[in-house]
């Protein structure tokens, strides 16, 4: 999911489109809360969450029903409890066709059994509710198009504010339905199939979804507004019937216009994701996508809400597919196995779609994980129910994809490294996993020992900082390298690391492993040395101490990055952190005629700013960026 704290989208600039934007929002209606502790959730397993409940696009509220099925996994078991915000008022209870007594208070609604339950029987609870809503069902105008839409965003901790059910990562329902009953002219839009469409005399009409692949319960969703359909199919390479990837646009002129040619891309990231992870997880249903109003997005199973079309929030949300939908984090202190696996997916559909723009991506996410120099990729226990801290863009996103490009560069092998990520894959196949469990498949497939990698990277803080010294005698060339680093917590990185020996007639990269804080290297080398570049394609997170004057060089890169290029004229920039601010762009024709300007201010790092110069003829164009720092001047070649 890729969403940004509590800003919302529209607070921004019209023109923000919210993909740097990595961290998950709510609108905070209320504070955030831990999972429940409570042991009696754990005595049974929950097969099926069916919910018949009615919505519209004006409001909050919710009402109607939720029928669960549970299998005892305790013997002796007397008690039977859900999850549900106390804000919601619950009017009935029916426990296998009978009536029961029900208390409700603290989130939890406890159920007495007539009497005690062993392991493997089947219990079918349902729930008759209704009320306001909590955090996790809003109601808001997207304010671009002028759409009311009520939706739903429950995780991590926010699926009680708008249904019964169990909050717990390991326990997913093996199956859902949806049922929605709204107003004439609007949808209703979940997971799974649309099985089946009612009208009913009075003006209301009831959508029927229906899924049948394990679903966590955060990724169970709703989404009611004036929606129109427009579906595309992709077919793979070995897979014999095409995925249906169906997109929900609003019914307002000019919005299916606005996405059409961005959204079509998505059966290109697709292909993508299955040669490199293995078939689409839930090819039998479909893919979907809906627009919503809030920036970034959330990738509920098989029905991603999203706030626009940009290549990479569609790439990165697609990628949760596989990991977070289809392998889900078995703790919030693994995050990394959701949210850092799907921004390096982001990062694969850029390098195979966009080869281009892959480094400038590359150096951004390096940058940003950076950004925390005492932070750690793995959630402390005590920060587990925090939000924001779960949610970090530097370092669940950020930093979690530069793990695994440091695995990726460790390895020195793509068909090794992919072969990793499907046999993890395999091995958790609808179930959950942590970052340790990963590790575990990464070494028996490779056959390689990475705990030091993971005491540094995964559980460890902050990142390397190099200085490299070097002396010539004739053809014996000897480099010095000194490791120190950002955090006292991890005071070393054992690591491979390569250096670029720069000489009259060209250059040679060498590769080294260092695991102490100073090691030196002796090579034959029969050129005369100029100079020595570490690290010079950034494939590992580090800042370099120049030797000369002792200072950090922070290589940086542009002021930003601009795409698609080629493209059709309208284009995206996305502004670094230390150059956050008031932008001015300018386009200028091949004349030198200025054809279009727009100055930003309040730039935020990381978003995407979009540009829409208007009609502009094939051919090359200059556009220039000018912020307060320093000016920079791109080619734009318009198809």
């Amino acid at each position: 999911m890729m969403l940004t704290g509590v800003i919302r989208a529209q607070d921004q600039a019209e023109d923000v489109l919210s993909y740097g934007a990595t961290e998950k929002q709510h609108s905070l209606k209320g504070p955030g809360a831990a999972l429940n502790d409570n042991p009696l959730i754990t005595q049974y397993d929950v097969k099926f969450y069916g919910l018949d409940v009615e919505v519209d696009n004006r409001s909050d509220r919710i009402k109607g029903q939720a029928t669960i099925l549970v299998q005892v996994v305790k013997d002796q078991m007397q008690t039977l409890v859900f999850e549900l915000s106390n804000s919601l008022d619950v009017e009935q209870v029916i426990v296998s066709g009978k009536e029961t007594g029900f208390e409700h208070q603290g989130d939890e609604i406890t159920i007495p059994l007539t009497s005690p339950l062993d392991s493997g029987n089947v219990i079918i609870a349902r729930i008759y509710y209704g009320g306001e809503t909590g955090p996790g069902m809003s109601c808001e105008v997207d304010q671009r198009w002028g759409m009311p839409v009520t939706f739903t965003l429950s995780e991590p901790f926010y699926a009680k504010d708008w249904f019964p059910c169990k909050e717990n990562l390991e326990d997913k329902a093996d199956s859902v339905h949806m049922f929605i009953t709204t107003d004439y002219g609007l949808m209703g839009l979940s997971q799974g199939i649309l099985t089946g469409t009612t009208y009913f005399p009075n003006g209301k009409v009831r959508y029927e979804w229906k899924s049948h692949y394990p679903t966590a319960f955060y990724l169970i969703s709703l989404a009611v507004s004036d929606y129109v359909e427009y579906s595309i199919e992709s077919q793979p390479q070995g897979i014999s019937k095409p995925i249906l990837i169906q997109n929900f646009v609003y019914d307002v002129p000019g919005c299916l216009e606005e996405y059409r040619d961005k959204i079509d891309i998505t059966g290109d990231v697709m292909e993508v994701y299955c040669d490199l992870f293995g078939p689409y997880p839930f090819r039998e249903e479909k893919y979907g996508q809906y627009l919503w109003p809030w920036g970034g997005g959330m990738e509920h199973q098989t029905m991603t809400g999203i706030g626009s079309f940009e290549f990479y929030l569609v790439a990165h949300e697609l990628g949760h597919s596989w990991f977070g939908n289809y392998v889900t984090c078995a703790t919030w202190q693994d995050i990394w196995i959701n949210e850092g696996f799907a921004t390096y997916a982001g990062y694969l559909a850029t390098e195979n779609l966009y080869p281009d723009n892959a480094d400038a991506e590359k150096n951004y996410r390096f940058e940003r994980a950076m950004a925390e120099p005492d932070g750690t990729v793995f959630i402390p226990a005590g920060e587990a129910d925090n939000d924001s801290r779960i949610f970090n863009g530097n370092l669940s996103y950020s930093k979690g994809m530069a793990l695994l490009h440091m695995i990726r560069f460790e390895l020195q092998d793509d068909d090794l490294f992919f072969e990793v990520l499907r046999n993890y894959l395999a091995r958790y196949a609808n179930g959950v996993a942590t970052g340790l469990n990963f590790k575990a498949v990464l070494e028996e497939t490779s056959g390689m020992d990475f705990t030091d990698f993971f005491d540094q990277w995964y559980f460890g803080a902050g990142y390397p900082i190099f200085e490299v010294d070097w002396e010539q005698e004739g053809q014996d060339l000897i480099l010095h390298a000194t490791q120190t680093t950002s955090s006292a917590r991890t005071t070393l990185f054992k690591m491979s690391m390569e250096y670029r020996i720069i000489y009259s007639g060209g250059d040679t990269t060498v590769r080294v492993f260092q695991d102490e804080h100073v090691e030196t290297y002796s090579f034959k080398f029969p050129h005369v040395v100029e100079d020595v570049i570490i690290d010079p394609d950034n494939q590992v997170l580090n800042r370099v101490l120049d030797s000369r004057k002792k200072t950090l060089v922070k290589e940086t890169g542009h002021l930003v990055t601009v795409f698609p290029n080629p493209g059709r004229g309208e284009f995206s920039f996305r502004i670094l952190p230390e150059d956050a601010g008031e932008v001015t762009v300018e386009v200028f024709n091949s004349a030198g005629e200025l054809v279009h300007t727009r100055t930003f201010e309040g730039c935020l790092p990381g978003w995407e700013y979009h540009i829409s110069p208007g009609k502009m003829e094939s051919g090359t164009y200059l556009v220039r960026f000018t912020s307060d720092v320093r000016n920079e001047s791109f080619k734009l070649v318009v198809q």
